[in-house]
């Protein structure tokens, strides 16, 4: 059951079931047990309080346990004990983006895509050799059909002799996209980091930057049903003493102006560092977002009130080692989750796909990239494996892009009936 943080409770101890008296804030009326007739036996008495249990309680009417969290994969679904997790590999085609060598940066992590006026476009973090070191910067590349790309030229070096540039995305407003990306001085969750974003109506000349937010983020706005756009990312100081997931929202278009704060309480902070949410649409309208966490399994949390407020989030059985995701709808209306659900903290050495008919249940998937991997150049927090993934679907396909061992940048092209279900 979705609690609103701002919602009156109207739970009350069975003990004093009797007491019970008319909530005004919805103008409700129920009957007090004292006005019951003194020849109603206990049999109607105990219909009576489940007549009450169940006007308190939507959950119980629609058969939900209340602590229920909001999405599940199906029992099996990822063998972790078996090198394939006991998936099919999808059939793709993968390239490579960006490749490190002796001569160039060594860095290279935080790919995000869009496709705007008919190319499709990829932005990455670039640095010199370690991660989050100054001198990290953005770079940008574009294709027109998805297959031959234009070699990467540099989006923005902003403060580069003392500060890092981290990707976080892109944004389609009519004839302008935004580029967004955050800057620290070295410090992630210091108190200076922020969201800057520079816009360009064709995708090579670029404005000046516009700041956008306090905090520390690694995935553009996205828009939600009746056009609403949502930010996720993460407090920095003094915040993140309290709270570690920051959401905001905003009713303008251009994604650059109007945010405000939604209401999360994140429950056990111990559990979340970086959460890095990413939000997905159900069946019916809900939205769900979902969290990175120290548990082994993602957590998740929902909105009924088109992300204003959100429930505490809870945890799933949707495993995950620890690592960013993608989520996404695909034109047949199958949600879908890409991740790292090894089960090992930081074990990224398996991307798969996760597939749902309704955003609730995941009962299939494929896994994306298995195949070994080995860093070539040490570097500050650099990992093995396949990480960070994000998503588009473009031309009858679905496009994954991510890091590969945090110093080259890949990219997998899937066509969308092979993701179809069995039959179709």
């Amino acid at each position: 059951m979705v609690v609103h943080c701002d919602a009156p409770s109207r739970t009350k101890d069975f003990v004093l079931l009797e007491e019970l008296v008319p909530d005004p804030s919805d103008g409700q009326r129920l009957p007090s047990a004292r006005t019951v007739p003194s020849h109603h036996n206990r049999v109607g008495r105990r219909f009576l309080v489940l007549i009450v249990v169940m006007w308190l309680s939507p959950a119980v009417v629609r058969g939900e346990s209340q602590t229920e969290a909001p999405i599940r994969v199906t029992p099996g679904l990822f063998a972790t004990a078996e090198d394939d997790l006991g998936l099919k590999t999808v059939t793709g085609r993968h390239q490579l983006l960006y490749r490190a060598t002796v001569d160039s940066y060594k860095f290279c992590h935080h790919p995000n895509l869009v496709v705007f006026g008919g190319k499709l476009y990829c932005m990455w973090s670039n640095g010199i050799v370690g991660e989050d070191q100054p001198g990290q910067r953005i770079l940008l590349c574009h294709s027109t059909d998805g297959a031959m790309w234009t070699e990467p030229t540099v989006l923005t070096e902003h403060k580069q002799s003392k500060g890092v540039c981290v990707a976080a995305g892109f944004y389609v407003s009519g004839d302008a996209l935004a580029a967004f990306y955050t800057t620290t001085m070295g410090k992630n969750f210091g108190s200076e980091t922020e969201l800057l974003a520079r816009t360009s109506s064709d995708g090579e000349s670029w404005s000046d930057p516009h700041r956008i937010a306090g905090g520390f983020f690694i995935e553009a706005p996205g828009r939600l049903p009746g056009g609403r756009l949502l930010l996720a990312g993460e407090h920095v100081d003094p915040r993140r003493a309290s709270g570690r997931m920051k959401l905001l929202f905003t009713d303008e278009s251009d994604a650059l102006s109007g945010w405000r704060e939604a209401r999360v309480e994140p429950g056990d902070l111990k559990v979340f560092g970086y959460t890095e949410p990413n939000v997905l649409e159900q069946t019916g309208g809900r939205i769900v977002m979902l969290f990175r966490n120290y548990s082994g399994f993602l957590f998740a949390s929902a909105s009924l009130d088109r992300g204003e407020t959100w429930s505490q989030p809870a945890q799933t059985n949707f495993p995950d080692s620890t690592a960013r995701f993608s989520t996404g709808q695909l034109p047949s209306g199958t949600v879908y989750v890409i991740n790292n659900p090894g089960p090992k903290q930081f074990d990224r050495s398996r991307l798969t796909i996760a597939l749902s008919d309704d955003g609730r249940t995941f009962d299939r998937g494929f896994l994306l990239r298995g195949e070994p991997t080995q860093k070539r150049y040490e570097g500050q927090s650099k990992l093995d494996g396949w990480q960070y993934p994000h998503s588009v679907v473009w031309n009858d396909h679905l496009y994954v892009a991510y890091s590969i061992n945090k110093e080259d940048v890949g990219l997998t092209r899937i066509a969308l009936k092979t993701l179809s279900p069995p039959g179709e």
